[in-house]
């Protein structure tokens, strides 16, 4: 079933084109990769999907119909590549915060995902450190029973030992109902979740396949396949 479907989406920054048509479509129960270095226009066109910025051109087709703002923002989970909470709030507060906002907030999960990424509740947000920090976003993220979860570079300020438990609670998380869409370029850190991959380079996706026909037919890892699209893009 078709969760999501990007038609044509274009947007400016004065001059600098960050997105150029792209097309993309999101089948549910799936989890996909786009692959592509820093600057590429993964976090725009995350951004764009999530509803935080307009496009220029183009359109996108919600889960069950919803229309862009309240609604897709009701069917999407959203993890920024970079979360900021008030100084004030513990780690309960966040996942109260959440609770109280999110009609698809899931007690049991959120309680799943704290015990899995070892948060403690009355921690004090801003004293943790940048990777714990990533890692409550993270619990809150999948604190939803969302159609569509974007994760936007979640991994960047996470030690080995924290990757793991994210690629954990990426997996205990994942449902046949619902999908989701991970922005990184750190491939081979997470190659191994993605059922599929895109890669995209200024704001066009240049390369998409399916993770086990990569293997399959040609042999190659994602991170094989991605160095060598990149080599010649």
């Amino acid at each position: 079933m078709e969760l999501l479907r990007v038609n044509g989406i274009t947007k400016r920054y004065g001059g600098k084109v960050a997105l150029d048509g792209v097309d993309l479509t999101v089948a549910s129960g799936k989890i996909i990769g786009m692959l592509g270095p820093n600057g590429s226009g993964k976090t725009t066109l995350m951004k764009t999907i999530a509803g935080l910025l307009s496009s220029d051109l183009g359109e996108i087709c919600y889960p069950g119909g919803a229309k862009r703002g309240v609604q897709s923002k009701g069917v999407i989970s959203f993890l920024p590549d970079e979360s900021k909470f008030p100084a004030w709030m513990k780690v309960s507060d966040a996942f109260g915060y959440f609770r109280d906002m999110y009609p698809d907030y899931d007690v049991d999960k959120a309680v799943e995902m704290q015990e899995l990424l070892e948060l403690s509740p009355g921690d004090t947000i801003k004293k943790l450190s940048k990777g714990m920090r990533e890692r409550v976003a993270l619990g809150l993220c999948f604190s939803r029973k969302a159609s569509l979860y974007l994760l936007d570079e979640p991994l960047g300020g996470i030690d080995p030992l924290g990757k793991t438990k994210v690629m954990q609670s990426i997996i205990s998380t994942h449902e046949q109902s619902s999908s989701i869409l991970l922005s990184t370029h750190l491939v081979r850190d997470v190659e191994t979740l993605f059922d599929s991959v895109l890669f995209i380079k200024d704001g066009k996706i240049i390369f998409e396949g399916e993770c086990d026909d990569m293997r399959a037919q040609g042999g190659k890892t994602v991170e094989q396949a991605y160095l060598e699209v990149f080599s010649r893009a």
